[in-house]
């Protein structure tokens, strides 16, 4: 295994552990701001804004992830071509495949990313919400500083597990020639004939990834409920 490491493939692990974990880091982000956001629309006074959101987390749940990967690779760089020459004269630009792949990876970390927000919501008694207008907050201010702290404290173990799913969604990558690390691996494995080694490695990775990452957020899980105890 080192050997073959010192030969070059170690560089290939370490380049295709930063595009997956940079894929990660971006599918996680933006899976949280749709559930902020699609929690906050389904508490909003709009006729059937809690129909839609629950249209929407049913379907992505439902989904096989490499389904909207696929429907999303082929369709997205057509439809942005069409707007590109519609707009720019025929400007010749390529999106990166890591577009879809962060948008597909969101969308559905966000149906599931929706419900954990709004079942933490759920807990918050209503008074929270008054006590932050009674402060002198604004809705906006009372939200960020008061419900969401709260909200965050309670579904953080669920949060980590998200995280976990979002950098395991990466092996999905190669599916669209993307050199992420479970591409490496297959390549590596074929090349020289080791594929014990290859996907050993690759196991190795992701494993270590998980245990570092559950030791963040256990670390975060306590600093949450020391912070809340002391409030």
């Amino acid at each position: 295994m080192l050997g073959y490491l010192a030969a070059g493939w170690g560089w290939q692990f370490a380049n295709a552990f930063g595009i997956s974990i940079l894929a990660a880091i971006s599918s996680f982000f933006f899976s949280m701001l749709i559930g902020i956001g699609l929690t906050l629309f389904s508490r909003a006074p709009i006729p059937g804004s809690r129909a839609i959101v629950n249209s929407y987390t049913y379907v992505f749940r439902s989904l096989p992830d490499i389904l909207l990967l696929l429907l999303i690779f082929y369709t997205l760089d057509g439809v942005f071509q069409a707007a590109l020459s519609a707009f720019s004269g025929g400007a010749n630009v390529r999106l990166s495949p890591l577009v879809p792949a962060i948008m597909s990876t969101s969308i559905v970390l966000g149906a599931y990313a929706t419900e954990l927000f709004r079942a933490g919501w759920a807990d918050i008694p209503a008074g929270q919400h008054e006590a932050g207008q009674a402060l002198g907050l604004t809705r906006l201010q009372s939200l960020v500083l008061v419900i969401l702290p709260q909200v965050y404290s309670k579904i953080i173990p669920h949060l980590g597990a998200l995280w976990l799913i979002s950098m395991k969604e990466t092996a999905l990558l190669s599916i669209i020639g993307i050199s992420d690390i479970v591409r490496v691996a297959s390549i590596g494995a074929r090349s020289t004939g080791a594929p014990f080694t290859f996907y050993g490695i690759a196991i190795i990775i992701f494993i270590v990834f998980a245990a570092v990452s559950a030791r963040v957020f256990k670390h975060l899980e306590r600093r949450s409920q020391t912070t809340a105890g002391g409030i």
